[in-house]
């Protein structure tokens, strides 16, 4: 009898441990669960250069396609700049026009003579000219004086009026000035050029000639690219005349009309994107080990109770929330948790920042 009552009191322990195995090992395989509101990744947007506000195409709550022109600005200054550098590219790659190159020909051969002749100094035939007008000078003086000396003798005697005598000296006077004159202009001649006049025109010379072969040779390859780069950097702004949507998304937010001046950089919209829904729910630290990236997960949302939506973990957070860093116990470790972040797949659009929406992550895939 005593032998029976030991054999039954095993047997029931046997069933009791069983079953708290068979509970705890299939307890585990429970799906996890977590609540939490959907949100939707935001996107601002603006314009690079800003400007003053032409025309607004969208209103909020519009959804908007990629690509879509949400804002204009005012271009005409983009537009502008974009032509003059333009221009500029298109000049630097064709290089100077025939006639320019003809110019700046005739500038260096004009030069060069010019250098050329003051470093040789004056002809031999100039300075011949100019002893022949000495000469002639010198002469027309010494008739002058002799004159002069005739009518002051004879004036002494009352012979002439003083007024004939004082035009005789006057006479005297000017052929000794134009003697003196000619004689300058001679020894100058003579002496040639001042070596300041010969450099300025060698300087001058050698200006125009590198003029002349920059035209022949045309602009460098630096000058091309960098007239290039200008073009390419005034392209990129003439683009931020317009604001675009970057993806399908719906307006959320557009506070700005008509005629409002905005400051380059300026978020001008806020857009939500239409495929990027996610809701974030928390899981113990004692069940993190049965959640992973990509993992499956059931999404329910109160405005369409019988619909089931697809999700997939998209994210897990790193660091540990709502309890003390240091957790001394392990029955404090289940009110630690993580937040795990999962995607929505709703293509129709029918799930929206705001609602609230219940989790069920599946398990063993």
């Amino acid at each position: 009898m005593k032998r029976k009552r030991i054999v039954i009191i095993v047997v029931v322990v046997l069933i009791l441990g069983g079953t708290a195995v068979y509970a705890n090992w299939f307890g585990r395989d429970k799906e996890l669960q977590g609540s939490g509101t959907v949100e939707a990744r935001d996107i601002r947007v603006g314009s690079k250069v800003g400007g003053r506000i032409d025309k607004i195409f969208v209103r909020e709550g519009d959804k908007v396609q990629p690509g879509q022109v949400l804002i204009t600005f005012d271009d005409k200054e983009l537009l502008a700049s974009l032509d003059q550098s333009r221009a500029a590219a298109e000049k630097a790659q064709r290089g100077f026009r025939p006639e320019e190159i003809a110019e700046a020909r005739a500038a260096a051969a004009q030069a060069k003579a010019d250098y050329e002749l003051k470093r040789n100094g004056y002809r031999k035939e100039d300075i011949d000219a100019a002893q022949a007008d000495v000469d002639r000078a010198a002469a027309d003086e010494v008739r002058a004086k002799l004159d002069y000396q005739r009518y002051e003798a004879l004036a002494q005697k009352d012979l002439v009026s003083k007024q004939q005598r004082d035009t005789a000296e006057a006479n005297w006077k000017m052929a000794l000035a134009q003697q003196q004159n000619y004689q300058h202009k001679l020894d100058e001649l003579k002496r040639g050029y001042r070596p300041e006049e010969i450099a300025s025109a060698e300087a001058h010379y050698v200006e125009t000639q590198a003029t002349l072969e920059k035209y022949e040779r045309g602009n460098r390859y630096e000058d091309v690219d960098l007239a290039k780069a200008a073009f390419s950097y005034d392209e990129a702004r003439f683009r931020e005349r317009q604001v675009v949507a970057p993806s399908a998304a719906t307006v959320e937010v557009l506070d700005v009309r008509p005629g409002d001046i905005i400051a380059p950089n300026t978020p001008v919209a806020t857009l939500l994107e239409a495929d990027q829904i996610y809701v974030r729910i928390y899981i113990p630290e004692t069940e993190l080990g049965r959640v992973q990236i990509g993992q499956k997960a059931e999404v329910r949302v109160d405005s369409f109770p019988k619909t089931v939506f697809d999700g997939v973990v998209e994210q897990i957070n790193q660091q540990a929330e709502f309890l003390p860093r240091n957790v001394q116990t392990r029955e404090e470790r289940v009110h630690q948790v993580f937040g795990v972040k999962i995607r929505i797949n709703d293509p129709a659009g029918r799930v929206l920042a705001g609602m609230a929406a219940d989790v069920k992550l599946k398990a063993g895939n």
